[in-house]
């Protein structure tokens, strides 16, 4: 009773971790989401003076931003090698996600069916993530595009400065995805394998012991 109360309270801890690995790498895109949609539920007019304990939205937007896409495309334009190391970072994340995803449930339904949730976000969100964030925030001032053309203002300020507007980086990131979903699903699909062996390897042994 107290071995199975202990392997519960493990299997716990291991959805725990698995939550935490899904989230943590989205941060960005949650700050985007929730700052915006803390303005508009103030009533906080785009035009207006927007602050939160005197710092002003878009400066919170502007660091979301560059955490999100601008720091990781200025890394890759500075040297293209950097590319597959950002692949192999996400790839590696996304792995570590499946296995407390694995270790967390013991059904092979819940670990497939989690397992695909966990692929699928990590296939689109890492690229399209910011540009969706950011969706809500398009108006005649801010005009998000890959040519970095125009600046972006919202709540009373400039994302970015007048010269350049991290809100175009969020849409130029977006190109990473023609690899970084195929390189996803080709995870999951290796995941799916391991977790089908393992489950008919497990009932073959379970009807052994009863034979």
């Amino acid at each position: 009773m107290i071995k199975q109360s202990l392997h519960q309270s493990n299997r716990y801890l291991w959805r725990l971790l698995s939550l935490l690995l899904i989230v943590i790498p989205f941060l960005p895109e949650i700050v985007i989401v929730s700052t915006a949609a803390v303005a508009e539920i103030m009533g906080w007019d785009q035009k207006g003076v927007c602050t939160i304990y005197s710092l002003p939205l878009t400066k919170i937007i502007t660091f979301a931003l560059e955490a999100a896409a601008s720091s990781i495309l200025a890394v890759i334009r500075t040297d293209a090698k950097w590319l597959p190391v950002f692949y192999a970072g996400v790839s590696a994340w996304l792995c570590l996600c499946l296995i407390t995803i694995y270790l967390g449930w013991a059904s092979p339904l819940s670990r497939l069916l989690l397992g695909f949730a966990a692929a699928l976000a990590f296939a689109f969100l890492p690229y399209l993530g910011p540009m969706l964030a950011i969706a809500s925030l398009m108006n005649d001032n801010c005009q998000p595009n890959e040519a970095g053309i125009g600046s972006c203002v919202v709540f009373g300020g400039y994302i970015g400065n007048a010269e350049y507007s991290p809100v175009h980086d969020a849409v130029a990131i977006g190109w990473l995805a023609s690899y970084g979903v195929p390189l996803a699903f080709g995870i999951l699909g290796i995941y799916a394998i391991a977790v089908i062996l393992f489950w008919a390897g497990s009932r073959k042994r379970t009807r052994a012991v009863v034979r």
